[in-house]
């Protein structure tokens, strides 16, 4: 029987990251059940009450994803634990991608080239430091196809994470907390 896992993220593209990701961290089986805010401003207000919905669902575990973009990390980490203080999913993690989620993605470069079926960009060592790594990721991917390829996160980001490899991946320091929770929840 498979283990029903919550998601709570800002839109489908980051739940698709997500569940690629986690499947590589593990071997267990997952049923994922989740929610959208179609941008950040809804997860802080309504994550609570979707987290209680999640556990109605049978969700025992709990990933609430949410790109800190322009905020400051300990102030973001703080209203998040404070909606999710009523949580009745008790083994849950916070996972705030420096920026956007599309950081982690910039830290695979081989995962790049194989969806820009040309070349492979050289190795970002600290892909947390853009501003906008979406536009970034957006660029790179079109210069890379030789502009035969126009970026669609919707469509590239689950590509590029299903070809992502862990150990890239942990070039990003706030992959870290998703990777812990796995190891210690999801095993």
């Amino acid at each position: 029987m498979a283990l029903r896992l919550g998601v709570i993220a800002e839109d489908q593209s980051d739940i698709d990251v997500i569940a690629e990701i986690v499947a590589k961290l593990t071997k267990r089986r997952l049923a994922l059940k989740t929610f959208r805010g179609h941008g950040c401003g809804k997860i802080l207000n309504k994550c609570g009450g979707w987290a209680r919905v999640l556990r109605e669902q049978g969700c025992t575990r709990l990933i609430v994803v949410h790109d800190l973009d322009t905020a400051h990390l300990p102030e973001l980490r703080a209203r998040l634990t404070d909606a999710l203080a009523q949580c009745p999913i008790s083994q849950r993690v916070i996972v705030i991608p420096i920026r956007e989620i599309e950081a982690w993605l910039l830290a695979d470069e081989v995962a790049i080239g194989k969806i820009s079926k040309r070349k492979q960009p050289k190795p970002i060592a600290n892909p947390e430091r853009y501003m906008r790594p979406k536009e970034v990721l957006r660029d790179l991917l079109y210069r890379l196809s030789d502009k035969r390829i126009e970026y669609v996160n919707t469509v590239h980001n689950r590509q590029i994470a299903s070809h992502a490899s862990v150990a890239r991946l942990r070039r990003c320091a706030s992959f870290h907390d998703l990777e812990q929770f796995v190891a210690a929840n999801l095993r």
